[in-house]
């Protein structure tokens, strides 16, 4: 054998065993959450519920998150400024290392703090169609996931895009208590892996919400990270919808911890 054909041996056999397909579906789901981690981030929001024959109503928010030191979860505050009866209302999330997170809610009208407990945190956000669950970061770890397909993504705005479909399913009991999901089937973006549609299975196992996601902004560009701008939650019990929009993002301008304790939650505006 001369020493060409040997090389080529070589290298082809140190090739045996490596994938050339699409990535894992862990893989895939780590670089959701990794794609849309920013040191803190701030945002103008709106809350619009309707459907279902009910009238819509508009609800407006500021909302800050801030990575924790683990550099894994977050802390999220966000404060109600309009209609007026839910003027000065505020929300915290707290995460935590141990499939949990921590929520409580500030009344404004009776001046206390309210803890959501884990079990409640599957009901509505706001009398929305998302729930505390929906509002809190997922994290790949609290999952099973399972690559169905990669194929093109839904949307006009991601066409010619392909996307990873994947399925994760709760890796313990209370992540699926809290979730309030048997599973969630997600469509994420091959190029920069946001996730522009979602599928949510209640606990009967029966298809429950459906999530569309697009105008996404890459918020930071030298880090990659990104943010879809507008996001579309339908429940397909009641025909009800939800659609959150952001505006006015900043990103890793430095938000004090002070932001994230009860004594802010409950300072009045």
């Amino acid at each position: 054998m001369n020493e060409r054909l040997l090389l080529i041996c070589i290298i082809l056999v140190g090739f045996q065993g490596v994938s050339w397909g699409a990535p894992s579906a862990r893989d895939v789901m780590v670089r959701n959450e990794e794609t849309a981690r920013n040191d803190d981030i701030t945002a103008d929001a709106t809350l619009t519920t309707g459907g279902g024959g009910s009238p819509e109503r508009v609800k407006r928010f500021t909302w800050w998150r801030k990575l924790r030191d683990d550099k894994a979860h977050n802390n999220t505050l966000t404060r109600f400024l309009a209609p007026a009866e839910v003027r000065g209302e505020g929300i915290l999330f707290l995460e935590h290392d141990s499939n949990s997170n921590e929520v409580l809610l500030y009344l404004p009208t009776f001046k206390k703090i309210r803890r959501v407990e884990s079990q409640q945190q599957s009901g509505s956000f706001m009398g929305s169609e998302l729930s505390y669950s929906d509002v809190a970061t997922p994290h790949a770890d609290d999952y099973t996931q399972k690559l169905q397909t990669t194929e093109d993504c839904p949307g006009a705005e991601h066409a010619k895009v392909k996307c990873h479909v994947v399925e994760s399913v709760p890796a313990s009991g209370p992540v699926r208590e809290r979730t309030g999901y048997s599973k969630t089937v997600s469509w994420v973006r091959a190029d920069n892996f946001v996730a522009v549609k979602g599928e949510y299975y209640g606990l009967d196992g029966k298809l429950a919400k459906r999530m569309v996601a697009d105008q996404l902004s890459e918020v930071d560009p030298r880090r990659h990270k990104w943010l879809a701008l507008r996001i579309r939650i339908e429940s397909l019990a009641n025909q009800r919808f939800t659609l959150l929009q952001f505006a006015n993002v900043k990103v890793n301008r430095g938000i004090p911890d002070f932001t994230f304790s009860q004594q802010n939650l409950s300072r009045e505006q």
